[in-house]
Formats: structure tokens, sequence, C-alpha cells
């Protein structure tokens, strides 16, 4: 999923989209199927298949990612603090996706004192905005805001903070084998966020 290659890339896209499209079939039960029945009357099969295409694909491309950085943060020595507060804190730290999709204006609007004409692409720089937000003060842009607010975003955050009640349990005396400030990133560009090339720990301290 994580490649520079285009092809590669679309190829695990068209996977996951035939993913969401399987699971959509007549008579499965499932995520899709309570999906389904949460979203108003005269949704439309488009929308649908996006909506679920979006919970597999977008929340493996960015849970990954983040759970790598919520690791080694767990790891380095810092003050524990509550997992939701500390999933929360690395979310906005090292955002995985750091620019939203392109969206374009409708009508002629006035935003920060600059008129933008109907049909002008925008693009939200997340990541900008959330290094403005100091620690602490929510809501940030992680998750994005309003009608386009992540149709994962609760998962992915139960998902890291049990990653963190399990480490924090099952391995007390963990710890990173190099400092935070060593650890190597990667990054393919585009709206995917950086990672972490290697993550070397020492799981018994």
């Amino acid at each position: 999923m994580h490649s520079p290659d285009p092809a590669v890339a679309g190829q695990a896209m068209a996977t996951f989209a035939g993913l969401a499209a399987s699971a959509l079939e007549d008579g499965r039960d499932g995520l899709a199927a309570e999906l389904r029945a949460a979203l108003p009357d005269g949704t439309s099969a488009e929308d649908l298949h996006y909506f679920v295409f979006t919970l597999l694909f977008a929340g493996q491309l960015t849970t990954d990612p983040a759970a790598g950085f919520l690791v080694a943060r767990l790891l380095d020595g810092s003050p524990q603090i509550p997992a939701a507060d500390l999933v929360r804190d690395v979310l906005r730290q090292h955002p995985p996706a750091p620019f939203s999709l392109w969206r374009f204006t409708t009508t002629e609007i006035e935003l920060s004192g600059m008129t933008l004409p109907a049909g002008s692409p925008v693009l939200v720089d997340i990541a900008g905005i959330n290094a403005t937000i100091p620690a602490g003060v929510t809501p940030d842009l992680t998750f994005g805001a309003g009608p386009h607010y992540c149709t994962g975003a609760h998962l992915a955050q139960l998902e890291l903070q049990t990653l963190v009640t399990v480490l924090r349990s099952d391995y007390p005396h963990a710890c990173l084998d190099i400092p935070f400030s060593e650890l190597r990133h990667s990054s393919s560009g585009g709206i995917s966020g950086s990672r972490l090339m290697t993550l070397p720990v020492r799981l018994r301290g």
C-alpha cells in the first residue's frame, strides 16, 4: 500500500475497492450491512460504496503509520498520560494524512481576505494547522471537520487506544532501543504522511 510506484499503489486501491464491493453484496452480514442500515434512506449505492471503501482503505492506510509513531512515543521514556490523550497528541503531531483531499468551491467565496472564484481548488494543510494548535487544545483537523469528518475516526482512535493499553499491561518495561530523535521517517508524498522506516524496541526493558 505504501509504495512510490503508482502502479503498485493503484493495484492496492483496486483491491480494496473490490473488497468494499463484495462486502455490500445482498444478504451479507457484517460492518457493511450495519453501515447501510445506519445511513439515511435514499443514500445512493455510489455513496454507500464510498463509505465502505473509506473504512477499509483509509482505515488501514492511516492507522498503520499512526501506530508506529504511537508506539515510539509510548516507549520513549516520556511521563505516562491517559491513552486517549496520548493518541490524540500523537495524531495531532503526526497526522497520517497531512493534507486534505482536493475540494472545489461551488460559488465565489472569500477566505482569509482572498476571493476565490467558483471552481477554485482548495487544499487544506492539516499538518500545518495542527502544528499551530497548543497541546491539549481541541479540536484539531486530524480527522477533518463538518460533512467531511472521517467516518473511521472513532474506530481508529479505539484501535490505537487499545494498542496503548495492551502494551502498557503486557510489556510494562518495554522501551525504545534508540532515542526517538534518531528514528528514520519515510514518505511517499501526496496525501499520505510520513511513517517510521524501522522501530527498534526492547520489550523487556
